[in-house]
């Protein structure tokens, strides 16, 4: 089992979203003690297909690595990963558009992740 904290997961989830071609990635930390979960990643696929895409390659990295996770949840265009501290949301467009949850959390904090992906170690490819 690899252990991950909530930051190195969230970034994980980060590297998987864009590994599978997803666009506008926001990683957004939350205000401490608001009850949902410390990281949000927002993601965009162009069509529902990628989106699944996206949702799939993370769901199983949660699976590989035992990492806690409840069932995806959603429907055509939006989709979403509750991996308890880290919650993802992979839309199409036109419903990230609609839905404009990029800026339901005034509260949180965008992270700018483009440093810390660089020095992130796939524990898929790392050696033991």
């Amino acid at each position: 089992m690899t252990s991950f904290t909530t930051k190195e997961l969230a970034l994980h989830a980060v590297r998987l979203a864009s590994d599978k071609g997803g666009e506008d990635i926001r990683l957004l930390q939350m205000p401490k003690g608001n009850g949902v979960c410390d990281f949000c990643v927002v993601v965009s696929g162009r069509s529902d297909r990628q989106v699944h895409a996206i949702v799939d390659e993370i769901y199983r990295f949660c699976k590989r690595h035992k990492v806690p996770h409840h069932p995806v949840e959603g429907e055509s265009g939006w989709m979403l990963i509750d991996c308890i501290d880290v919650i993802v949301h992979a839309f199409d467009e036109d419903k990230r558009a609609l839905y404009d949850i990029d800026h339901v959390w005034t509260l949180a904090r965008q992270v700018a992740y483009e440093k810390d992906l660089k020095t992130l170690i796939d524990p898929d490819k790392a050696t033991t």
